[in-house]
């Protein structure tokens, strides 16, 4: 029995790599831009929670400890995305700020222009309060950005974009605010390097600070806390923050440009398998160097 099943697990092996070289050789260069559609992570577990507000010590990420905040009426489902509005008329934050976001993206990444990223498509809800919702999207042509897909590069992400808010506090079906240049960093990383080992590799953290802690602590919740609510057959895991005042604010929300709004972006991707090929291929000729533990950066 050990044997058939060794045999079946070649066999399979020898079917990917087939398939791998056929792509490779037969392909033109350009082919590896590819599409990949990304939706927020959401998960039964974090009903009700969010992060703790502005003015209370604490951190920004759900399930990081016993400081999040949890009411009936609180991220009803289960969203680990959320953006808050910190006004310059209330420095410290209010509650309502800490809007939970659900919704999906497209990105299209060419790893053989050297991991360009055009954001295709962005379509957020948010959760603010029973009866009240938000809404982002796209808002010019310019969005996109950086992949390095390798783990000596971290798996890093950047991407600059324009988008809109549309709050319920001016009126559903408005635009509340505008966000041009807007900066998200990150990773995008392979889930299959969700691992120890694959974090001894790497080093992961929230550029936004929300967390609070090092990265040896950011990368422990991602493997403890993130990785096993992910849905079966994911393929990459997305994790982006960014953080600026508006270009622009509707004068009836009672939101400035001297405000800022700060977001994070947990999403995952199921990519088809020839989309799962062709990235895989990028990867390889992109070199995926691994350094040991003694290199990794204290934290």
């Amino acid at each position: 029995m050990f044997f058939l099943e060794r045999q079946v697990m070649m066999e399979r092996t020898s079917l990917i790599l087939f398939v791998l070289l056929t792509i490779l050789l037969v392909s033109p260069t350009d082919t590896l831009a590819v599409s990949i559609e990304f939706e927020l992570l959401t998960h039964g577990d974090n009903v009700g929670l969010l992060p703790q507000q502005t003015y209370i010590p604490g951190d920004y990420l759900i399930q990081t400890g016993s400081d999040d905040d949890q009411k009936s009426s609180y991220n009803p489902v289960g969203c680990f995305s959320f953006n808050f509005m910190n006004p310059d008329a209330e420095p410290d934050g209010y509650t309502v700020g800490i809007h939970s976001m659900t919704g999906s993206m497209a990105l299209e990444i060419d790893l053989s222009a050297g991991g360009a990223v055009d954001i295709v498509s962005l379509d957020f809800d948010g959760y603010i309060a029973p009866s009240k919702s938000s809404s982002q999207w796209l808002n010019g042509v310019s969005n996109n950005g950086t992949y390095s897909a390798s783990a000596a590069s971290n798996w890093a992400f950047q991407t600059s974009f324009d988008w809109c808010y549309d709050t319920p506090f001016a009126g559903m079906g408005s635009t509340d605010m505008t966000f041009d240049n807007y900066q998200w960093s990150g990773f995008i990383i392979p889930v299959s390097e969700l691992t120890i080992a694959g974090m001894d590799a790497v080093i992961l953290d929230d550029p936004s600070g929300y967390f609070g802690g090092g990265s040896t602590d950011f990368e422990s919740w991602l493997l403890c806390e993130v990785a096993p609510r992910l849905p079966q057959d994911v393929g990459y895991l997305l994790f982006a923050q960014g953080e600026a005042h508006p270009y622009w604010t509707n004068p009836m929300m009672g939101m400035t440009t001297d405000g800022i709004v700060g977001e994070t972006i947990i999403a995952y991707a199921v990519p088809e398998p020839a989309t799962i090929c062709l990235l895989a291929i990028a990867i390889c000729c992109a070199g995926t160097a691994k350094y040991p533990r003694s290199h990794k950066r204290n934290s």
